[in-house]
């Protein structure tokens, strides 16, 4: 049955409600629709791929990650590690992605050798709401964002950089000319503490498009690779005979000189005798290891373990088998081996150098962290002697360390990634002036 309506009044009226109705439809759908997410980064990473897979799995996501390089898929030579690597953990199960054309035979990662002119056509393909970019130090990342502006797809970036690199002034100044066109490119980015925060707003983003995020580690696993955390303590003990009461400092990462692994060796050196029978666990390889075993020989230090490289399966039982990890370095941006030491409860002595101290970091002073002055020895021996007498100090940044780790596990870091990009997709593309 039809009714006639000949008041063109009420007519209008009537079209006006349907095509609102019809957009907040429309709108709606979108809200309700899969966010579609892709991923760039520059090969499949040991820490990254349970995040990938986290964020996989989260309800209302479509998710493709797009590699320049197969490094981590297959064994591959570590120059900083000095040693061919094969990761012993899966790193491209449980999500899609793609190898893209073009960069795949390079053994160091440089700008102009990671380009994989394909980007483009694959972003195209699979029409992402949001596009990930891991940094800037490629030319893929630099094509990415440039394809997405292109297309007004939202650009979210993710880097650990910071401002605690030591850099001549001619560098910083070329530095801030080039990333102040890349940062014109990027439409938000995440960030993982305080002065990687700082470093974003320095460059131009805006504080309401920035996204609170974390260098993910997988607890889950870790925890369940230790199995029972005294056991495994009593068991790396054993195998490197190292006292079971024995106070162990612990340097996880490339022995190379960028991270001094020598200065631990030193403090070492000079807590020799003590009564709390301080020990050194170095786990890693790298350049510096004939170094390291020259210092030892010649200073004679007998407490000093080098555990050599250890994969992912097992580096959790080295952890439980120590007291405090010990980060040396001349620059570090942001370290993983802290929240993942931090999961067995270990406090951290740091550097002053590296790029994760802050009030809402992952070394945070008096809390989780001591820090020191780079490469002064004689601070870095007394923090190793605090902490190895002061039980109450250690027992209370002890349990610090486990609650900081606990805001960098792969779940919370998946729901980051997911809320930025939604409200980035929402945001849409940023508004520069000329």
């Amino acid at each position: 049955m039809e009714i006639a309506n000949d008041d063109p009044l009420e007519a209008q009226t009537i079209d006006t409600m349907t095509v609102k109705n019809s957009e907040d439809s429309t709108r709606n759908n979108r809200l309700r629709a899969p966010i579609r997410i892709a991923i760039v980064v520059s090969h499949p990473i040991q820490h990254f791929a349970p995040l990938h897979r986290k964020l996989a799995q989260l309800p209302g996501v479509e998710l493709k990650v797009f590699f320049c390089l197969n490094w981590g898929a297959n064994s591959y030579f570590d120059h900083e590690f000095d040693t061919e690597l094969q990761w012993d953990i899966p790193l491209l199960d449980g999500y899609a992605f793609e190898f893209l054309q073009g960069t795949q035979h390079i053994r160091k990662l440089r700008f102009g050798r990671v380009d994989n002119p394909s980007v483009g056509r694959a972003l195209a393909d699979f029409q992402p709401d949001v596009v990930q970019v891991f940094g800037y130090a490629s030319r893929t990342m630099w094509r990415a964002a440039r394809e997405c502006n292109r297309k007004k797809i939202p650009v979210l970036l993710f880097s650990d950089s910071n401002a605690k690199a030591r850099r001549p002034l001619w560098k910083r100044l070329v530095k801030t000319v080039v990333l102040g066109m890349f940062y014109r490119l990027v439409d938000g980015a995440l960030f993982i503490g305080d002065n990687n925060c700082d470093y974003h707003l320095r460059y131009g983003v805006p504080m309401e498009r920035l996204f609170q995020g974390a260098c993910p580690i997988d607890a889950e696993r870790l925890t369940l690779s230790a199995g029972d955390p005294v056991a495994a303590r009593h068991e790396i003990r054993r195998r490197h005979a190292i006292p079971d009461d024995a106070f162990v400092a612990m340097f996880s990462g490339k022995l190379s000189a960028r991270k001094s692994p020598t200065h631990l060796l030193s403090a070492i050196d000079r807590c020799a005798g003590h009564k709390g029978n301080i020990w050194a666990l170095l786990v890693g390889e790298g350049s510096e290891r004939s170094q390291v075993e020259r210092e030892i020989e010649e200073r004679k230090i007998r407490n000093v373990v080098l555990a050599g490289f250890v994969n992912q399966n097992s580096i959790a039982k080295y952890y439980a088998a120590s007291d405090v990890l010990v980060v040396p370095s001349a620059y570090d941006a942001h370290p993983l081996v802290l929240p993942e030491a931090g999961c067995f409860g270990l406090p951290v002595i740091a550097s002053d150098r590296i790029g994760c101290i802050g009030k809402s970091d992952t070394a945070r002073v008096g809390e989780n962290a001591l820090v020191y002055a780079y490469s002064d020895i004689n601070a870095l021996t007394s923090c190793l002697e605090r902490l190895c007498e002061d039980k109450a100090l250690y027992m209370e940044m002890s349990n610090s360390a486990r609650r900081i780790a606990a805001t960098q596990d792969i779940n919370v870091a998946a729901l980051q990634v997911r809320d930025a990009a939604m409200t980035l997709k929402q945001l849409g593309r940023r508004k520069l002036s000329a």
